[in-house]
This record gives C-alpha cells, sequence and structure tokens, in this order.
C-alpha cells in the first residue's frame, strides 16, 4: 500500500520497538523521527530514521516526518501505541471509501489489557474511550488527537502543519484541528480501528496534563477566540483558584484509592474527578495567561522563565500563597535549569511562613540538584549553636565535656587523597579529640583508609546535614572543600592540599598521602594476575586520561608495550571502552588499583586522579602536567610530593612519544639490574 507511518519518539526505545513490531507485518514506509533523545535511537536497516539535534517537541518530530514522507497518505502514531493486527488496514481501507483529501481517521485507542488498570484510566476510558478531553470540553468534533490517525500529507503541509509553538504543553492537535476545518477538514473516528496505549496514567499524571494543555489553551484561544470562551471570564477563573484545597484533597483521595490498587469506579469517584480535570485545567489557564505572549517560545524555556520571574515578583510583595503556585508549576516543567532556584525560593516562602520543617525540605532539595547552590547552604546553617568563625569553618559556641571535630569533603579523588594529611594534623591538634569524616558513598571506603576515626556517608554531595551535627554533639565543623571554597582558594592561589590545611589550621609535617590495600584486595590483585597471566613487575599501569588521553593515542600505548617487551595495564572508570592490545582495569576499587599499581614495573598518567594512588606507592612514575588549567601559579603535583616521593618524572603534554618511552624503558631496565644486584 502507498502508505507512510510517522513515529515520532523522544527517549522511548523500549516502547518503540514494541510500537514497531506491532506494525511491521503492514506494507508502508516506516519513518521514526528521534526528536533529540538523549541516548539516539536505533532502529531496524528497513525503517526510515530521522534525527533532531535536540529536543524540539513532539508537534516538530512530527513535521519532520511529514515533510519527509515519501507517499500522500499518512498514518501518524505515538511510540507507546500497539496497534492492533488490523488496525492499519481498516484505517486504509475505510478511507478508500471515502475517498476525501479532506478527511482525518482518528482509529480508538484503549488501555493495553495486559498493563494493569488504574481508577484514573477507568475514568479516563469511561469518559469516551481515551478521547482527547479538550473535544469535551468544546464539543467540537474537529478536535484531533493524533496518537493514532490518518490523514492526507499534502492538506496538512499546505497549511502549515504541526504549529511548534504549542511545546512543551501539547494541545497542537486541537489548533490543527480548528485551523483546517476552516478549510473544510472532516474529522471521524472509526471505533473499529484499535491501538492499545501501553502507559499507566494516575492521578497525578492527570493533573500534570490538565495544568499543561489549560496553559497551551490560552494560546489556541489567542488564535480562535471562540474556542473556550470560559478563558475570557476572570471572576471564574479567580473563583476556581480558590478550590485549591477541595481539588488537592480530590487527588489525594484518589491517589489513596489508587495506592490500595482500586479500579472500579465507586459512587462518587467520578464527581472527584471531574473536579480535578475542571480545577487544574483552569488553574492552567490562569497561570497561562499570566504569561506575556512574547515570552511564547517553541522550546517553552522563555515561558518558564517569564513564569519564574512572575512568582518572584510575587513573592517580593508578599502574595506568598500565589507564587508558591507559580514555582510548583515551573518545578513541573521541563526546563531543568530553573528547578534549584525553585526549591531555594519554595523554601524562603515556607520560611517567611513559618513552617521551618517544609522550608529545609526544599533547601535540600535544592542542593540535591545544585550541590554547590551558596544561598540554599547558608540557610541550612545553625547560627543559634554554631558560629562561623571564617567561611565555612563553625565553632559552638556552648561549650561540651568533649571535643569532636567534623570534617566535611566530598570532592574528587584527588581532593579526598590529598586530604589524608589534612586529617592527620586534626589528629595531632585535637589529640583526645575524635575526628569523623563525612563525605559521600563513592569515597567512603576511601576516607576510612585515613586517620579519621570513623566515616559518614551522605547523600546529596556537598551539603552539611546540620540537625544531626547539632545532635551528635559536633564541636568543631570544617568544611575545606574546594568547589565550596573556589572564589577563597582562587585568591589564595594554594594547591588544594595546602588550602585545606590552612582551613583546617593544621600544619602538614606530610604531603604524601597513604593508601594500603588491605588483605582482600591484594587477593583480588593475584586473581587479576592470575587471570591475564601477569607477574609482578613485569607490566606497565596506565591511568588514559587528562592530558595523556589528550596527546598519547591508543597507538602510543602499542609503541609503548612493544618498545618495552611488558603488557600494559590500563585504568580506567565505570562504563569506558577498553583499549584494543591492552588488559583493562576498568571501575574495580581503589584498593585493587593502588596494589595493580604497587606491583608494577611503572605507572604513567596525568596529573590528577588515579595518579594520587600511585603516589601512595613506591614504583616509579612519570606525569603529563595539564597545560588548559592555570596551576602554574600554584604548586603542582611534582611540586607537592618531589621532596617526598622519589623515581617520578614530570613532562609537558607536547614531549614527544619517542622521548617518554626511551626514559621508561631505561628506567624500567634499571629497576630489573637493581632487582638482580
Amino acid at each position: 500500500m502507498d502508505l507512510s507511518i510517522i513515529i515520532p519518539t523522544y527517549n522511548g526505545s523500549s516502547s518503540l520497538a514494541e510500537c514497531l513490531q506491532s506494525l511491521e507485518h503492514n506494507e508502508a514506509e516506516f519513518i521514526v523521527v528521534d526528536d533529540g533523545s538523549s541516548t539516539p535511537i536505533e532502529v531496524a536497516s528497513n525503517i526510515r530514521l530521522l534525527r533532531h539535534e535536540s529536543h524540539r517537541g513532539r508537534a516538530a518530530a512530527v513535521n519532520t516526518g511529514l515533510r519527509a514522507a515519501s507517499h500522500n497518505l499518512t498514518l501518524i502514531i505515538d511510540d507507546d501505541i500497539y496497534a492492533a493486527p488490523d488496525m492499519v488496514a481498516r484505517l486504509v481501507d475505510e478511507f478508500s471509501v471515502w475517498n476525501n483529501p479532506k478527511l482525518a481517521l482518528v482509529g480508538r485507542v484503549v488501555c493495553d489489557p495486559e498493563l494493569k488498570m488504574t481508577l484514573t484510566m477507568r475514568w479516563l476510558e469511561e469518559l469516551g474511550p481515551y478521547r482527547d478531553i479538550s473535544s469535551k470540553r468544546s464539543g467540537m468534533l474537529s478536535n484531533l488527537a493524533t496518537s493514532n490517525t490518518l490523514m492526507w500529507r499534502p492538506f496538512v503541509l499546505q497549511h502549515g502543519g504541526f504549529d511548534e509553538k504549542f511545546e512543551p504543553y501539547g494541545l497542537a492537535d486541537v489548533e490543527l484541528g480548528l485551523r483546517l476545518k476552516q478549510s473544510g477538514l472532516e474529522v471521524r473516528l472509526l471505533a473499529s480501528a484499535i491501538g492499545f496505549h501501553h502507559k499507566t496514567v494516575t492521578v497525578r499524571d492527570l493533573v500534570q496534563r490538565e495544568l499543561q494543555e489549560g496553559m497551551s489553551a490560552v494560546y489556541v484561544h489567542s488564535k480562535f477566540p471562540d474556542y473556550l470562551p470560559q478563558i475570557d471570564d476572570a471572576p471564574g477563573l479567580i473563583k476556581n483558584a480558590a478550590n485549591e484545597k477541595d481539588a488537592s484533597s480530590a487527588v489525594e483521595e484518589i491517589a489513596l484509592l489508587e495506592q490500595a490498587d482500586s479500579s472500579r469506579l465507586q459512587s462518587g469517584v467520578s464527581d472527584l474527578f471531574m473536579l480535578v480535570h475542571r480545577h487544574y485545567f483552569l488553574t492552567g489557564i490562569l497561570s497561562g495567561l499570566k504569561v506575556p505572549e512574547s515570552n511564547r517560545s517553541a522550546n517553552g524555556m522563555a515561558a518558564t522563565l517569564s513564569l519564574y520571574n512572575h512568582a518572584s515578583h510575587l513573592k517580593s510583595i508578599g502574595e506568598f500563597s500565589e507564587a508558591r503556585r507559580l514555582f510548583r508549576l515551573v518545578r513541573s516543567r521541563p526546563d531543568s535549569v530553573f528547578w534549584p532556584g525553585t526549591e531555594y525560593q519554595l523554601g524562603r516562602i515556607e520560611s517567611e511562613l513559618g513552617d521551618l520543617e517544609a522550608a529545609r525540605r526544599c533547601f535540600m532539595n535544592c542542593l540535591s540538584l545544585d550541590p554547590h547552590h551558596r544561598m540554599a547552604r547558608e540557610e541550612l546553617k545553625r547560627p543559634d549553636v554554631f558560629r562561623e568563625i571564617e567561611q565555612n569553618v563553625f565553632e559552638r559556641m556552648e561549650r561540651l565535656p568533649a571535643v569532636k571535630i567534623l570534617f566535611v569533603l566530598f570532592g574528587k579523588l584527588d581532593d579526598v587523597l590529598g586530604a589524608f594529611p589534612v586529617v592527620a594534623g586534626l589528629r595531632d591538634k585535637y589529640r583526645s579529640a575524635e575526628v569523623v569524616w563525612l563525605t559521600s558513598s563513592a569515597h567512603a571506603s576511601l576516607a576510612r583508609a585515613s586517620s579519621a576515626d570513623s566515616v559518614c556517608e551522605l547523600e546529596p554531595m556537598s551539603t552539611i546535614p546540620w540537625d544531626w551535627v547539632v545532635a551528635e554533639g559536633f564541636t568543631h565543623v570544617f568544611h575545606p572543600e574546594v568547589a565550596a571554597n573556589a572564589e577563597d582558594l582562587e585568591i589564595n592561589r594554594l594547591h588544594p592540599m595546602d588550602y585545606m590545611a590552612r582551613k583546617c589550621s593544621v600544619r602538614l609535617d606530610s604531603r604524601k598521602p597513604w593508601l594500603e590495600p588491605g588483605p582482600a584486595a591484594l587477593l583480588e590483585a593475584e586473581a587479576f594476575l592470575k587471570q591475564y597471566g601477569l607477574a609482578r613487575k613485569n607490566f606497565l599501569t596506565v591511568y588514559h586520561a587528562g592530558e595523556l588521553q589528550r596527546h598519547w593515542p591508543c597507538h602510543n600505548l602499542h609503541k609503548l608495550a612493544t618498545a618495552i617487551g611488558l603488557p600494559v595495564v590500563v585504568i580506567g572508570e565505570s562504563g569506558e571502552a577498553p583499549i584494543a592490545g591492552t588488559i583493562p582495569c576498568i571501575g574495580r576499587s581503589y584498593r585493587l588499583v593502588a596494589a595493580l599499581i604497587q606491583w608494577s614495573a611503572y605507572f604513567l598518567g596525568p596529573d590528577f586522579g588515579v595518579s594520587w594512588i600511585a603516589s601512595t606507592t613506591g614504583t616509579p612514575m612519570g606525569i603529563f602536567t595539564n597545560s588548559a588549567n592555570d596551576f602554574r601559579a600554584r604548586p603542582g603535583f611534582v611540586e607537592i610530593l618531589d621532596r617526598e616521593r622519589e623515581c617520578m618524572t614530570e613532562w609537558d603534554p607536547q614531549t614527544s612519544a619517542e622521548s617518554v618511552i626511551e626514559h621508561i624503558a631505561a628506567r624500567v631496565q634499571t629497576n630489573v639490574i637493581e632487582k638482580k644486584l
């Protein structure tokens, strides 16, 4: 059949596969439009795949498919629809009967029977088998729901296709129907052409849908003033806003029923749904009216900014209730760049209203989204218990019987290992005190190798749980995190290790970190050697990252292995691809890495990360400096450790591979001679 099937998709690879499987028996051109998925979609070779470089929205994806289609008869179907075996044939046969290029045939979409039915899904089906609710609002048959619709492509494109300014709210279908109706569009529902919607819908999903469609309806109304006259009913919209408590209670009541796995519409439940449906749709309209028309862009970012600014203005003049509602609306939108600031503003509102517990939750949410949000961190401090001696250094005002130190550092691997001498300095300074290190779960096992008495894990990173700090009886809190003190560090021009020491007011007797692999890691390392047929001091270890990765392509590693005659073990992070011709050590524990480097003949790496682990061993090592960072005004890796770490060479990134290989070969040969002697 001369048919093109267009499937827009965004991060829906699993549902897309099922959708395509249900359609593959049809003779048609298949076009999948990947609307900027974070992981590019992959399809079979017989399917045309078109990609957007960035996420532009469903309307843009459908337009791309329509413009690329080879046939005039086009079926638009969403990627979460699973077609009945005869769905396509029924639509095509029905279209040929009418032979009308201005006809849109809408197939019926019902809940997939394999899905567990929620109360919301039951209500939507009984309302009108998954029909677009907006058609119920206006009573217009021209309202389309193009999740499963057969249309004549030239007729649609002749009149401009889908309006892409609706994203991310939707209702582009409705606007297209209203626009095409002016040129004679006829919409018919073919109930026998069934597609199964493979997506669970709850009452909270319904709330978001109503809010988004309400905002989008304002734009439809601006183009078609007769559509939804209640948009112009300002007193009615304001009256509806006063029903927020009742609507919220209805949502909670329905949600409880859904949690109880109820899918039967009991007496009165439909009334609750109608209250939710009406209230949040009209609330969306009210929010849409507050967004200036000039700020509505195709990607919605400008609209979100306008909404955020309006909410901030309302907060500044004391309209806290309305400001809180609008900030929550911003939080529900896809523009995540606004989320940390929104949570912070919600926390400030709750503080003004006296709900300190809710405020602290909001500030914690802010820091989970942006761990370095300075103002949120300030709000969570406890000035009633601790005085801040200097930035991020705190002392308890009340004198307690015992001194208890909290050292807070999450950071990168460099910072964690660089903190070992600092924690040792704290242990020497406060000899009778308990020293506790607070860090992330990723670095907790590493921190336990330090001089700290105990280690506590915390997520999200870079936050201090002040209520816990108070309850645990800490008397001093040091937070020398590099990211938390970036401006001060830049002014002082110190190496991060020296900066942490200054922040904690300790003197460093040694700058060399340490890391004992431990019995378990040594056994694991022995198994690694056996697995790859390696012998101690007869292999090289390489951390292929940073300057080394940029200036030393993989073939240089092969040259190194060939010239020296030893296998190369490449250390990498989880998810990294192994390098052909080398032995991969990917995503393994830091203690195992320490054991392997200790048993290797030579280590090569950049001046960060795993190279700090190498510095804890006695293995000869070569370091490539970082030319991109402005560290020359500060002590470098080798300068920090040179007096305490023998057999360490530093190279400029431009040093030739031949020079490096020659040096390593000479160093390894010297080791062999010394071993024989």
